[in-house]
């Protein structure tokens, strides 16, 4: 029987989980490696990679839960992908010892473990416009989405004043530009149309898990229904990093797909969702018609506000339209 220590190295190694796995030996020590217990000189194989599997886990657990909370873009840009890993190695870690609990063989170990990261890895930010034609045969087209000329719409003095505090405190930050001003700018839609969509943020859709079609969605437009358990979105809002807008088309498109299949799911079909991806400056919108992503020809500015709620009104006015 192949030793159970080097399969479960094998295994983990090649899932990116752990760097790799040594004599069990090398473990056996009377000191911790962190705060938890020491691993005792009667260990088992799977005992003592357990125990060591837990030191890790509650280590970098620990290291992120402290740093999430810093408010630093670059920080953050660096510890949402890691904390994902880290969630990751853990259920790589638990299946794969719980596998070979069973005494899974080696082939099974490894089939499991990649098996995991294949499903478990990808999410909406992973999706390119490429990805999605290739595996959900979603086709892209550059089309304009609104007719011209909009009839501009007048801000508010609530939203003015919102956005003249935003520029006398401008920041790069991602966080800023969601507080200080998409949800403003959302806020103000929801009270000119007598509060027809509720506004989710930072929450997670889960569409379809298994093809990648999950994950946190920087803010969401659903239908207001007065219920926490009916949730039907219409509008898909992604934050680009960098002032990069069009390298997170995919994103957004992705999670508009995310959007109508989580719909038609719950017996609640739309045949057609919008999207958009803003800087916080510039804003360009998407729109999802059957498996066709249609992407604006024009951006629209934060500094022609009356455009750009235009824009955001047509949308509305045919979701108010169609939705009772």
């Amino acid at each position: 029987m192949v030793d159970r220590l080097s399969i479960l190295g094998a295994a983990l190694a090649s899932a990116g989980a752990f760097e790799q796995i040594s004599q069990k030996n090398a473990y056996r020590k009377k000191t911790t490696m962190s705060t938890l217990q020491p691993i005792p000189e009667t260990a088992s194989q799977l005992d003592a990679l357990r125990i060591v599997a837990a030191e890790y886990n509650a280590a970098v657990a620990d290291l992120v839960d402290k740093c999430q909370w810093n408010s630093n873009d670059d920080i953050q840009s660096y510890l949402h992908p890691a904390r994902k890993r880290v969630e990751l190695a853990q259920k790589v870690w638990r299946t794969v010892f719980d596998t070979a609990a069973m005494n899974g063989s080696f082939t099974e170990i490894l089939t499991t473990a990649n098996s995991i990261i294949t499903i478990e890895s990808m999410s909406f930010r992973d999706f390119s416009l490429e990805d999605l034609s290739e595996k959900f045969g979603v086709r892209t087209k550059r089309q304009k989405l609104f007719p011209e000329p909009l009839q501009t719409l007048s801000p508010s003095p609530l939203l003015i004043g919102a956005l003249e505090e935003a520029a006398e405190l401008y920041s790069t930050s991602e966080k800023f530009k969601a507080e200080a001003i998409v949800f403003p700018l959302l806020m103000e839609l929801r009270r000119r149309n007598n509060k027809f969509f509720t506004i989710y943020s930072g929450d997670t859709l889960s569409a379809d898990p298994a093809q990648g079609l999950k994950g946190e969605c920087d803010f969401m437009l659903a239908k207001e229904s007065g219920f926490l358990s009916e949730f039907e979105p219409i509008f898909q809002l992604v934050e680009a990093k960098q002032n990069d807008g069009e390298r997170w088309l995919g994103q957004c498109a992705a999670q508009m797909l995310g959007a109508k299949i989580y719909n038609e799911k719950k017996g609640t079909p739309l045949e057609t969702i919008y999207g958009c991806v803003t800087t916080g400056d510039d804003w360009l919108f998407l729109r999802l018609t059957g498996k066709e992503i249609f992407v604006d020809t024009r951006k629209y500015y934060l500094g022609q506000i009356g455009e750009l709620l235009a824009a955001f009104q047509h949308i509305l006015d045919y979701y108010k339209a169609i939705l009772k």
